[in-house]
């Protein structure tokens, strides 16, 4: 019986090890463009740029913080692919200014207002990150805002 343990464990070891050798590539794409948090929030405006630097910049830019966990196989290949959908859906590094249209802006507030950003498996370990009721509020007035006046959201 305990040699059977012995065995799984084993096994199980290897396996493990084995895994940490296939590396996500969300960490190694390089950034477009640096996205700076003095740079967002003038572009924003301080209160927004405060509020996407602290629940969003992780999934929705080029600069995220990879933390310990991060790289143990198979959370990394998890927290790789949310990355990778972020980035494709919104990324914050890669905007140009008049390019958002009024249904991408109407979806950022959609997004945050229904809860289902920031994901709940981040807010979890980023307790920061979740956002008030007036966080979100900041967001939709912003996106409103940008759309009433014809106005690119970043410039």
């Amino acid at each position: 019986m305990l040699a059977n343990f012995k065995s799984y464990a084993l096994a199980l070891g290897i396996a493990f090890t084995g895994l940490q050798v296939v590396q996500p590539s969300a960490k190694t794409q390089a950034p477009a463009r640096c996205l700076n948090s003095s740079h967002l929030e003038n572009t924003v405006g301080p209160q927004v740029g405060a509020i996407i630097e602290r629940s969003c910049k992780d999934c929705h830019s080029n600069e995220t913080a990879w933390p310990w966990y991060s790289h143990i196989a198979p959370v990394s290949w998890i927290i790789s692919k949310h990355v990778t959908q972020g980035r494709q859906k919104l990324n914050f590094s890669e905007w140009q200014a008049g390019k958002q249209t009024a249904n991408q802006m109407a979806e950022i507030c959609d997004a945050v207002s229904d809860g289902s950003m920031p994901i709940r498996g981040y807010t979890v370990l980023h307790r920061d990150a979740k956002l008030s009721s007036h966080d979100v509020d900041a967001i939709c007035d912003w996106a409103a805002t940008r759309v009433a006046h014809n106005q690119p959201p970043l410039r």
